[in-house]
């Protein structure tokens, strides 16, 4: 009878637990988890950061670009005028 109450013992099994330091299954699964959300996180903000430095760049070459063609048209309209 001490053998099945034993088994049965919660305190028992945190005792094997702590002795060997290996988490359950269901802890380990739980870390795991945690762990896949956290380098989703992680990647998802990296993109985020990748998107936002493209964005700028692209703002940056449309402008240079911009200011070209103005720069083409106000040196088309002034050899008009001559």
């Amino acid at each position: 009878m001490s053998i099945d109450k034993r088994k049965e013992n919660p305190m028992s099994k945190q005792l094997i637990k702590q002795v060997f330091g290996v988490p359950s299954l269901e802890t380990a699964s739980r870390i795991d988890d945690a762990d896949s959300v956290a380098k989703a996180e992680a990647a998802h903000y990296r993109l985020t950061a990748r998107m936002r430095e493209l964005e700028q760049q692209f703002e940056a070459k449309a402008s240079e670009l911009r200011a070209a063609f103005l720069a083409e048209l106000a040196a088309i309209s002034n050899t008009e005028e001559d």
